[in-house]
């Protein structure tokens, strides 16, 4: 496994986060919300995992009372199966023990079973479905995971 730097985002990565989301999702989020919060950085965390100065991946929890809601999560293509989106969340682990949360929550696509398998793996567990939650009409399931994170 390669050592990804972990380091926190500000509105200069804008471009470079914008990017691999767009990448990695059919409906990415709009450009000024991610813009917004990078700005703001009072509803959300940003985290970029860097490869020799190249933002690999990256990531967006906001707390919620004693849950660390899981926004986003995306690693570009030519940097998947290397750990990056693990270490994501293990720093996001971290940051879940400074706000003294016990709990993460996440959605993720019904139909995402590659992401499905990376949470279950990570101790996430099913809670329900909202149906129709994505823009395409997928529904979303709910996880959630006790922290700390456990590897299987």
């Amino acid at each position: 496994m390669q050592i990804a730097d972990i380091e926190f985002c500000d509105e200069r990565d804008l471009e470079a986060l914008y990017e691999i989301e767009a990448e990695c999702f059919d409906y990415p989020w709009e450009k000024r919300v991610m813009e917004n919060d990078l700005v703001n950085r009072d509803r959300a965390v940003y985290l970029k995992a860097v490869f020799g100065g190249k933002i690999a991946g990256f990531g967006a929890v906001a707390r919620e009372e004693k849950v660390v809601h899981l926004l986003n999560l995306a690693v570009a293509a030519e940097f998947r199966r290397r750990a990056v989106a693990s270490q994501l969340m293990l720093a996001f682990g971290e940051i879940a023990s400074d706000w003294q949360c016990p709990r993460m929550r996440l959605e993720v696509r019904s139909s995402n079973r590659g992401a499905r398998d990376f949470y279950s793996a990570l101790g996430f567990t099913y809670k329900t479905r909202i149906h129709g939650y994505y823009a395409s009409g997928e529904d979303a399931l709910i996880l959630a995971a006790r922290l700390p994170l456990v590897f299987a």
